[in-house]
């Protein structure tokens, strides 16, 4: 019986050991078919981040050994040799890897003639060259322009936005990278650009901006404040490392310099920091007065958050305007600045929160104590939770104030984004050439066409009314209305009130925004043609105005050059609730805006101002007027210059 088992165990000994034998076999061939893709073949490149790492501060043969198993890297190239600011010889390549930009020089000899240009991607062999630092500046040396192959051209890295703080403090990261540092004043302003010069944020940190005299743009004026691009290297004149270096941003090109202005004024930026209590009080009141560290404020559907969601860029505060509303939410300076305006920066994205989507804001400007408003630039939809450093440069003379505001469109949806808007870390800059005295000078220009409604005496509800006064080399301009709006009976004017149904037949809404005026074509309209070998610019737009209680409060004036597209002519809405035989509005300044200049013969010119803030359908009354009997006293006038 023990024989017999004994037996048995050793057959089964034995089958099991032809059986670890067999799954081994199998095993061993599944690994050699499933070959580790993780350790995979050695790639013929290493990156520019890996390679400079390479560097342990003594110089370094390049080769497949210790670049494990790659020969080559590539990148663009970033310096602009036919700028003339970059040594003799330098090629200096930049390449993005595993999220991180680094840069590095290639050194080919001064005598050596680059036949590559900036924008040009390359790839490069390296197996064999020396990566070390000559005169502060780590660079690859003894590669060959035999081995050089182009891989494109005209690709154009952005550069990177950083602080001269964050240079400075990590100089080695941004080495031979193309960087940009905004809004930095020069230390000695209004000499040649070529040498050294200083320059120096707010904060008090500086920078030294590098020019070679031989650069295109050596004599370039240095201008008091701007914002330049740029490559970073070490400089050293008595030794190869970087001990005892001073640290240069070379100029790149002309290019690179950018948001030329005056100083910034005291005071600025408006960091939202320091103010009034009911600045930060909870909730969108409708309008909040107080003080800010840069003067007297108002809020309107405003307030100053403070939480994680706001992602102030300084301290804890930042502005935030209310969601979903229906009219323009505003912070505006109730004080003038005495120097004019050469540039605006803000800081501007959508609300942290996940729901929150974007919205469209804009920056106007006012030089009569806040009666009449001129827009810079255009409207602006802004999406990223991120926010983004938004700069507007200008040329205003004169005593000035600013607000900043958000488009009121309603509910907030994908196709009609009206989400909170975040702003902060506002800057107005000085116009150097101000003197301060606060005198606004506007170009000189004559009348171009007017209406006068007195003589003969209008009913007021002509369908279209020709100019009463029209230069010659023009059409003669013609004044009508827009479908939203009836033509109403007023002896002197020309009249309106609005329109209960819409073109398709629908009822219409009351016009108690600037956006339902558009989409319903509430306004007043002026049509006229440039004539051939004629060259008009149009310079202003006076207006009388006559409302009755019920009357549109609201209207702006917008253009057209192609019949189709309308846009604003630079001024914002004015508002007028007066009543009565009518009131002289604020001169509307319009040479500001460059379409409106230097028209040529055959363009057609449409001027529209629409109407809203209006109570009553086919009822109440917003002309243009009045006139009394016999009066020809010209109440709506279009001025400009025309040649010959």
């Amino acid at each position: 019986m023990n024989r017999i088992n004994s037996a048995k165990t050793m057959g089964l000994t034995a089958r099991f050991s032809k059986l670890l034998v067999l799954l081994a076999i199998l095993f061993s061939s599944c690994l050699k078919e499933d070959i580790n893709t993780a350790e995979g073949v050695p790639s013929d490149y290493m990156s520019i981040l890996d390679v400079k790492t390479l560097y342990k501060g003594t110089d370094i043969v390049l080769s497949r050994e210790n670049m494990f198993g790659a020969s080559k890297i590539t990148g663009v190239v970033i310096s602009d040799e036919l700028a003339g600011n970059i040594p003799k010889g330098y090629l200096v390549l930049q390449q993005t890897s595993r999220f991180r930009t680094r840069g590095v020089v290639l050194n080919f000899g001064a005598n050596t003639t680059i036949p590559f240009k900036l924008g040009d991607s390359l790839t490069i062999k390296v197996e064999g060259t020396t990566l070390g630092r000559r005169n502060g500046v780590l660079q690859i040396n003894g590669a060959s322009l035999s081995e050089i192959s182009k891989n494109a051209e005209q690709v154009f890295y952005e550069p990177t936005q950083i602080t001269l703080k964050e240079l400075k403090n990590n100089f080695d990261n941004y080495e031979s990278t193309l960087v940009k540092v905004a809004h930095v004043d020069a230390l000695t302003p209004n000499v040649p650009v070529a040498g050294e010069n200083e320059i120096r944020e707010l904060v008090g940190e500086k920078a030294t901006l590098h020019v070679e005299s031989t650069a295109t743009f050596a004599d370039k004026v240095l201008p008091i404040n701007a914002s330049y691009v740029g490559i970073p290297l070490w400089n050293n004149v008595t030794a190869e490392g970087t001990e005892g270096a001073k640290q240069f941003l070379w100029l790149r090109n002309l290019a690179g310099v950018s948001d030329e202005s005056g100083a910034l004024y005291p005071n600025f930026p408006e960091t939202f920091e320091d103010g009034d209590a009911v600045m930060y009080a909870s909730g969108y009141a409708a309008t909040k007065n107080g003080n800010l560290k840069t003067g007297l404020y108002t809020l309107t559907n405003a307030f100053l958050g403070g939480e994680a969601n706001d992602r102030a860029i300084s301290g804890k505060y930042s502005l935030r305007l209310n969601q979903n509303s229906t009219t323009d939410s505003w912070c505006t300076m109730n004080f003038d600045l005495d120097y004019g305006a050469s540039k605006i920066t803000l800081w501007a994205g959508s609300y942290g929160a996940s729901a929150d989507l974007g919205s469209t804001w804009r920056v106007e400007y006012s030089q009569d104590g806040g009666s009449i408003w001129y827009q810079l630039g255009q409207d602006i939809l802004t999406v990223s939770k991120d926010k983004k450093q938004f700069t507007f440069l200008t040329s205003i003379k004169g005593k000035v104030r600013f607000r900043i505001g958000k488009v009121g469109v309603g509910a907030s949806t994908t196709n009609n984004q009206n989400g909170r808007f975040n702003m902060d870390d506002f800057a107005v800059y000085r116009n150097p050439t101000d003197d301060g005295t606060g005198v606004i000078v506007h170009p000189t220009y004559s009348d171009l066409f007017s209406w006068q409604f007195g003589s003969p005496i209008s009913v007021g509800n002509e369908a279209a009314s020709n100019a009463t006064f029209a230069v010659t080399g023009i059409t003669t301009p013609v004044l009508t209305r827009g479908f939203g709006v009836n033509a109403s009976t007023i002896g002197g004017g020309f009249g309106s009130n609005a329109k209960d149904v819409l073109e398709n037949g629908n009822p219409a809404q009351l016009i108690s925004t600037k956006a339902i005026a558009i989409s319903q074509k509430a306004y007043f309209q002026i049509v006229f043609n440039t004539l051939p070998s004629r060259t008009v610019s149009l310079s202003a737009i006076d207006l009388k105005i006559r409302r009755s209680g019920a009357g549109g409060r609201n209207h702006a004036w917008y253009y057209s050059i192609n019949d189709t597209e309308f846009k604003p002519t630079g001024a914002g809405a004015l508002f007028y609730e007066g009543t009565g035989t009518g009131q002289d509005m604020p001169t509307n300044y319009i040479y500001n805006t460059p379409e409106l200049q230097n028209l040529p013969g055959g363009t057609k010119i449409t001027l529209r101002m629409y109407i809203w803030g209006i109570t009553n359908f086919n009822s109440g009354s917003f002309a243009i007027g009045l006139n009394a009997n016999g009066n020809t006293t010209p109440v709506l006038r279009v001025g400009g210059k025309i040649i010959p």
